[in-house]
């Protein structure tokens, strides 16, 4: 009998705790210079990157929104939180740093919108994206979607498609930023679920690292034409929407 209840307890897995934090990119320029000492290095030349400065305002607004938030975990000034960039481009804390905590946390930014989760216990991916009329889904789905997915995806009714094709891409691109390896794991070898009404489920795989049951998404419809999914790695998540004017931010 004890046996059996041990047995119990080793097949439960503790909830994953994520926060998310909705941010926005916009505001005025001269907002952007009296934070600058905020950033680091090569971080404080994003402003002048782009054709149009809105461009790196907003790469800028989000490099200073990651710290900000992650300062506020660690309990040290941004320009302290200890970021490094792994070998596969994804931002990490470094190891090595006396503000190092086992975080994991990851951002993703759409127009001027920026939501970013942070957990300390499972490796996650997230993603945003605008419902865009002008993209080719047939050939993105045919070259991007496992087989599986596609059938799924063409049984959905052709007004419903783009809607659908977006809810399955948010999910894909947070899983491989969960994954960490970049785009070196091939999207048609793993599956979400493109039914635009199934807002949490798992994401399934023949690749050992993703399995049939180990990583889940929690997909959102931000506004009727943006959505966002996180991706991480357990059975069930407690998501905690944060206020980012806790950190100085605006919320979008």
């Amino acid at each position: 009998m004890n046996s059996i209840a041990e047995d119990h307890r080793e097949e439960e897995q503790p909830l994953v705790e994520i926060d998310t934090w909705k941010f926005s990119l916009s505001g005025k320029p001269d907002s952007i210079q009296n934070h600058l000492e905020d950033l680091v290095g090569e971080e404080r030349q994003r402003i002048d990157q782009g054709i149009f400065p809105e461009l790196g305002e907003r790469a800028t607004r989000s490099r200073l929104g990651l710290r900000w938030i992650l300062a506020d975990y660690l309990q040290c000034s941004p320009r302290d939180v200890p970021l490094i960039i792994g070998e596969h481009g994804k931002p990490e804390l470094d190891s090595e740093s006396p503000h190092f905590q086992n975080l994991h946390f990851n951002l993703s930014h759409c127009g001027d919108r920026a939501l970013m989760a942070v957990s300390s216990d499972s490796a996650l991916g997230v993603d945003l994206e605008r419902i865009r009329q002008e993209s080719p889904i047939e050939d993105l789905a045919q070259r991007c979607f496992s087989e599986i997915e596609q059938n799924a995806w063409l049984e959905s009714p052709a007004d419903l498609r783009r809607v659908a094709f977006f809810h399955l891409w948010v999910q894909k691109e947070a899983m491989v930023k969960a994954h960490g390896d970049g785009m070196t794991l091939p999207l048609r070898l793993f599956s979400g679920n493109p039914d635009s009404q199934a807002l949490e489920g798992t994401i399934t795989s023949e690749l050992p690292e993703i399995g049939v049951d180990l990583w889940r998404y929690h997909a959102e419809v931000c506004s009727e034409d943006l959505r966002s999914a996180i991706v991480f790695r357990g059975k069930e998540a407690k998501i905690s929407d944060c206020d980012p004017a806790r950190v100085g931010l605006s919320r979008w």
